[in-house]
């Protein structure tokens, strides 16, 4: 037989309390010894950025660094760039013959800020999820189709 409405008593570890307090504390007695402790590896991948481009973080959330990156140099591109793919060149449009390349690389930029949403705010349910996985699909099916046109 099962009872209803059974009360839970929660226990820690002895000193468990103090542990969690040394630990996520910003208290300058706990605050000081850990921020030294952690200088190591600030060094370190300090001295990575400097020799390999990027430290050993970069890669631990690699999808939501690009995802970071990406549109920022997409929009650059749109922004200063001074040509664009010749199926993409309209004639017709003066002073503004690649109207089409940058609408096409804002929908880019678009669906790689779409999936940094999805993955920062755990949009995985819901209407907002739908529209943000359309933005993401259609933004990564073009950026397939025109990666090698990703140059100025």
């Amino acid at each position: 037989m099962i009872k209803k409405n059974k009360k839970w008593k929660v226990e820690f570890a002895p000193g468990f309390i103090k542990d969690c307090e040394r630990l996520f504390s910003t208290n300058p007695i706990y605050s000081i010894p850990r921020w030294f402790d952690n200088m190591k590896y600030e060094i370190k991948w300090a001295w990575q950025r400097v020799f390999r481009g990027f430290d050993d973080r970069w890669y631990w959330n690699l999808d939501i660094n690009l995802s970071w990156i990406i549109p920022k140099c997409v929009r650059h591109i749109k922004k200063y760039g001074m040509g664009c793919p010749g199926k993409l060149y309209d004639k017709k449009r003066k002073n503004n013959e690649c109207y089409k390349w940058k609408e096409i690389l804002e929908k880019i930029a678009k669906g790689f800020e779409a999936v940094e949403k999805i993955q920062n705010n755990h949009f995985w349910k819901g209407r907002k999820f739908e529209k943000l996985d359309k933005q993401y699909k259609e933004g990564m099916r073009l950026f397939v189709k025109y990666f090698r046109n990703l140059w100025d």
